[in-house]
């Protein structure tokens, strides 16, 4: 299938490029020599900060999560030559026969009639079958720290010229990793302020706090002119130090660069083969979707132990920097307790208590539950819309009652982003819908298994009343009006 690069794809974010038409940007990207002498722009940094939710007292820490993003041109470049890649990869894998082990970031089809790609839930069922298969054994789960940012760049050479079937990368190639080895990042809030997009405002006189100096959506496509990034980005003025920031370590590929996670499969294709020949000596199986792996293998506790120890030792042998983070380690048994049920127990580690947790799904050996973790992203979303929301309509309405703020609320308008409304089980399947297309589809996927799904998700409606009420109660200077779901929720006719 040809590189394309459609109009409609073009990314409007801001950045230091300027927008570049369709058809121009394509004849960049397909130019070697244009590509060789491409001067790539920082990629801009920010910190996405979130707390995850809990129905216990002690909160977790907040998680945190590095988010990097090349320029408009520097981003297309790196998808055509992620392209170049792509196909040479797959016919590595089938020519090593591990072409169903990586799973993350491939097209893997459903089947011979179902062309369209696998997603999590599919990986997740697959490993769940084969575990109701085997009945008895024993499945390891390992975690690859911070695999993106400890890819060794020399063993990366090295696997970029025999993807290409050469000794040396072409001048072209080389060009770009360099950039995706050697890449430089600036924080995107230290940008802005020193662009004038951010301000520091005055609270009180005293106080003072830093916001935009202009609606997001109205920022400039291009952030600043060539000139003056040199300036004030790169430091050429003696005035501005240089936010630049470059790698100079011999590893680590920016996560979030449209290359980056082909480069990092096949950075483990000699790995992917050794672990899959291991699971294949003992009848089990092996699969690894971007740093989580799972071995599904019909062994004893003992054989399980050892499995785990090959690949923490063989992790090591593609990369110094690759470590298997011991808290996300766990050996879990299942055993036939049935036809159709298992019974599991935790050998070792602290994942896995309750049932194998994998891409967002837990599996006791009975029954299928959505991990806590991805409940935990979803009431985070209904929080923020909710507070959100629920600001804009007090500001709309001041000096109304807090039981007119509450029976006037659109709360049908706003559940119609998370759950179920009208008609629901027509609509649910459609593509992009929302979280409750996402149950639908995984309880359907795993059957009778997955039907105690729906009642991890039943509260959502007390959550959103609750979350718009304590706002409100906020705003109105008013405190514990507002009922807590996880006890008591009352419906919405019933607020005080």
């Amino acid at each position: 299938m040809p590189f394309e690069i459609r109009e409609k794809g073009l990314k409007k974010y801001p950045h230091f490029d300027m927008p570049i038409p369709a058809d121009e940007l394509l004849s960049i990207v397909t130019d070697p020599e244009k590509v060789r002498r491409n001067a790539f722009f920082p990629f801009l940094q920010y910190t996405k900060q979130y707390q995850p939710f809990r129905d216990r007292p002690n909160k977790p820490d907040p998680k945190r999560r590095l988010i990097r993003y090349a320029s408009r041109r520097d981003a297309a470049i790196f998808s055509y030559y992620r392209y170049l890649l792509a196909e040479r990869y797959e016919a590595r894998l089938v020519e090593f026969g591990i072409q169903d082990c990586p799973t993350a970031y491939r097209k893997i089809p459903k089947g011979q009639a179902d062309t369209t790609g696998k997603c999590n839930i599919d990986f997740a069922h697959d490993v769940f079958e084969e575990i109701a298969k085997q009945k008895d054994c024993v499945v390891i789960t390992l975690d690859i720290s911070k695999f993106f940012e400890c890819i060794d760049h020399h063993r990366l050479y090295q696997v970029w010229c025999e993807l290409l079937g050469v000794d040396r990368l072409p001048p072209d190639h080389l060009a770009v990793f360099k950039a995706i080895t050697r890449y430089v990042v600036v924080d995107r809030g230290a940008v802005y302020e020193r662009l004038g997009f951010i301000k520091e405002v005055s609270l009180d006189g005293e106080s003072a706090r830093k916001e935009y100096a202009r609606p997001f959506h109205k920022m400039p496509k291009q952030l600043c002119s060539p000139q003056t990034f040199r300036q004030k980005i790169m430091g050429k003025d003696p005035s501005y130090a240089s936010l630049c920031e470059p790698n100079i370590n011999d590893y680590g590929i920016p996560q979030g660069a449209p290359i980056s996670d082909l480069l990092a499969n096949a950075y483990l294709m000699e790995f992917d083969q050794a672990i899959s020949d291991y699971s294949k000596s003992v009848s089990g199986k092996y699969w690894r979707y971007s740093d989580d792996i799972v071995l599904v293998l019909p062994v004893d506790d003992g054989q399980g132990l050892a499995a785990r120890d090959f690949v923490i030792a063989s992790i090591k042998e593609v990369g110094d920097q690759l470590t298997i983070k011991k808290n996300k380690t766990s050996i879990v048994r299942y055993s036939n307790v049935g036809d159709v049920d298992c019974q599991f127990e935790l050998i070792e580690g602290g994942v896995g208590r309750n049932g194998l947790e994998y891409l967002g799904f837990r599996f006791d050996g009975k029954n299928i539950y959505i991990r806590d973790s991805t409940m935990s992203n979803f009431y985070r979303k209904i929080t923020r819309r909710a507070r959100k929301q629920a600001r804009q309509h007090f500001a709309r309405f001041p000096g109304k009652t807090r039981e007119w703020l509450l029976e006037s609320f659109d709360f049908s308008d706003f559940e119609k982003r998370y759950g179920r409304v009208h008609d629901f089980e027509s609509l649910a399947t459609r593509t992009g819908w929302t979280f409750w297309t996402y149950v639908k589809r995984a309880a359907d996927q795993f059957g009778e298994k997955g039907r105690r799904m729906y009642r991890q998700v039943r509260r959502y409606r007390s959550y959103i009343e609750f979350s718009v009420a304590k706002e409100i109660d906020r705003q109105l200077g008013l405190v514990g009006a507002a009922a807590d779901p996880n006890t008591n929720s009352p419906s919405r006719s019933a607020l005080p």
